[in-house]
């Protein structure tokens, strides 16, 4: 399959929450990798895609980044839902902590 990303996403696999527009608690997921133009997370729940138009993610009680996306695809694997994401709204913080931390930590996916 031909690579269609404009940016390259780096290899995460992180434990992390979501939470959506009116929810309360939090959701697992493992943010699978990342980019500052999307991501793939998987998480045991199967979603509205309409879901993930507005949300948080927690990667950690202090790194919280509102966010909105679309699905540009999902797929189910060993009892997981996986989605890959393309972000329509991002932070700033959010693109500088994704770019600081890929810098420092990731190699390139």
């Amino acid at each position: 399959m031909q690579e269609r990303r404009q940016v390259a996403r780096w290899q995460l696999d992180k434990e992390a929450g979501l939470v959506f527009d009116g929810g309360i608690s939090s959701i697992p997921c493992t943010v699978e990798d990342i980019s500052t133009s999307g991501m793939k997370i998987s998480l045991s729940r199967d979603l509205f895609h309409e879901a993930f138009s507005s949300f948080r993610l927690a990667l950690t009680e202090g790194l919280v980044f509102d966010m909105g996306a679309h699905v540009a695809w999902h797929d189910n694997a060993y009892e997981k839902n996986i989605y890959g994401l393309s972000f329509n709204r991002i932070e700033e913080s959010a693109i500088s902590w994704i770019s600081e931390h890929v810098k420092n930590n990731l190699p390139v996916n």
